[in-house]
């Protein structure tokens, strides 16, 4: 990060080298790409298409969206499941895929810390920094020299799981993944931002730098009066949490747009620390007769010395999925015959923090051992548990891990066929850890009841599971969104989150309104208006 401190600046905002697609018509024909994310929900007639290389050209469209009312959407990697880049009817649309250089590397205090523009993609990222072949704009030769001659290896923990999503992307959002049970999410790296605000001046922010004081966040500018931004007073469950703008007591403003969905400015640069990446994996699928016997494992498992980094869930649905995959594949397949167990649970451990590796082998086999007497405590057979320590193994269990949601998608499209109105409704609730029996004792009570297809899986070990429906008929969808609030109202009302990880965006906005009452989602809307007061940004998310 650069040596300014916390402040608002004015830059040179210039449209020079920047290119730019004008007409919906083009737009529609040429880049429909643009107008969608994962979702499947698509924009029209979009004005014009920005592709900027810099924060001068962001600043350039931002002040000429401002000055002129014009609506302006920005799209990251488009992977996002809310619709959150998907652009209302006209406008501006902004894309950040060409801002991805990597541009500093530091070491302060013994620690790295990279500054990278918001459009790099996780796994370019994620490469470079495994690699140490880090092309970086500006870089303290110093710090490379440490960080190509070190035998440790250094890492970025979050761990989205889609890998083209980008930094960017998932600052906006606060991602998470697998690892967020051991690693946290995004926001505990986070040291740094670029922010462009929707007048054109840059924000730039360091942690640390900015709290709130009085009830506000206080910015000096480069010139004139500071800002005041009001400061969110609600409270914000103790789980996993995506859903509105975050809040704590003594607040770092950097949290304020850490997760903020795209609302209240562009990031267009983010800074992050890298800390030690273990020497190694121990990974494994424990297989059980019930899913009573599974959660119990997974309640043990992080209440014990294994240290967890992920516990993924796979309900007996997921198993008769996967069994289907099998048959196809034939002979060859990868996956083995599950069809007689109840649920299924992925677990991952790292093997030694600086540990040296000659003793590698030895904390694997220790590691080991213990989740052997883990699966034996709670009923499972360790003899037929799958472990991972190889290439050919890990791959084996990512074909594993990734066929679930493969097969969800690929009967959604063949039920399409027939009723092209319907869609997946998948949940993205949390519950804090004394209250995962309950929540899935309540889905299973409310599935049972309207005998919809369903698939439970998903990220257990943080409490946050996704019940896939499925349905086959508009009947069957009004019967899934109903199930969906009933889910989401009881995830509530147990302490819990309605977005764990997916953001609100502008699918889920009704569902904010279970978390928090009206007075709250006034105060997201209050910090919107003193930084962005004739809401041009990002239309129709959150708020």
């Amino acid at each position: 990060m650069k040596s300014i401190s916390t402040g608002i600046y004015q830059v040179t905002p210039t449209a020079e080298g920047m290119k730019v697609v004008r007409g919906s018509d083009i737009i529609s024909k040429e880049y429909p790409d643009y107008l969608k994310d994962e979702s499947n929900v698509h924009g029209s007639n979009v004005d014009a298409l920005f592709f900027p290389r810099s924060i001068e050209h962001i600043s350039y469209v931002m002040k000429e969206a401002h000055d002129n009312r014009i609506p302006l959407t920005v799209s990251g990697g488009r992977t996002g499941i809310c619709a959150g880049a998907v652009p209302e009817d006209r406008g501006f649309l902004v894309s950040l895929e060409k801002m991805n250089r990597i541009l500093t590397l530091r070491q302060l205090f013994g620690e790295f810390r990279l500054t990278a523009e918001c459009g790099i993609r996780f796994s370019e990222l994620t490469a470079s920094i495994k690699s140490k072949d880090i092309d970086v704009f500006d870089v303290d030769e110093g710090a490379l020299k440490v960080l190509k001659e070190s035998d440790r290896s250094f890492f970025y923990p979050p761990d989205p799981t889609e890998t083209t999503a980008t930094l960017g992307g998932t600052v906006a959002t606060n991602a998470s993944g697998a690892r967020a049970l051991f690693y946290g999410p995004t926001r505990k790296y986070v040291v740094g931002v670029e922010v462009v605000l929707p007048g054109g001046d840059l924000l730039r922010i360091k942690r640390g730098e900015i709290f709130e004081k009085d009830g506000v966040f206080k910015v000096r500018r480069q010139k004139g009066s500071p800002l005041i931004i009001p400061a969110p007073t609600y409270a914000i469950p103790k789980t996993k949490h995506s859903a509105g703008l975050y809040s704590c007591s003594s607040m770092d403003l950097i949290d304020l747009f850490i997760g903020s969905e795209g609302i209240l400015g562009v990031i267009a640069t983010v800074t992050v620390r890298l800390i030690e990446e273990p020497l190694g994996f121990a990974s494994g699928v424990a297989f059980f007769s019930s899913e009573e016997d599974a959660v119990n494992f997974v309640q043990g498992a992080r209440e014990s010395s294994v240290r967890p980094l992920a516990l993924e869930y796979f309900d007996r649905d997921s198993l008769e999925l996967l069994e289907e995959v099998r048959k196809d594949q034939g002979p060859t397949s990868e996956i083995p015959e599950i069809s007689e167990f109840g649920a299924a649970v992925y677990f991952e451990s790292g093997i030694g923090h600086g540990a040296h590796s000659d003793v590698q082998s030895l904390v694997t086999k220790s590691l080991f051992t213990k989740w052997k007497e883990l699966i034996l405590r709670f009923g499972g057979d360790p003899s037929i548990a799958w472990g991972a320590i190889n290439k050919r193994d890990l791959m084996r269990l990512k074909t594993f891990r990734h066929a679930v949601p493969e097969m969800v998608n690929k009967i959604i499209a063949q039920n399409k066929l027939h009723s092209p109105g319907i869609h997946k409704v998948g949940t993205d609730m949390a519950v804090p850890d004394r209250a995962l029996k309950q929540i899935m004792s309540y889905y299973r009570a409310l599935l049972a009841k309207d005998r919809l297809k369903t698939v439970i899986f998903g990220h257990i070990g943080n409490n946050h599971l996704h019940v896939n429906i499925l349905p086959s008929s508009d009947g069957e969808l009004a019967s899934a969104k109903n199930l969906y609030r009933k889910f989401a109202e009881k995830a509530v009302s147990l302490g819990g989150s309605v977005s764990a990880e997916h953001g609100i965006g502008k699918l889920k906005k009704e569902y904010l309104h279970i978390q928090y009452p009206r007075k709250y989602i006034d105060e997201m809307r209050a910090i919107k208006n003193a930084l962005d007061p004739h809401h041009i940004l990002n239309p129709g998310n959150v708020v």
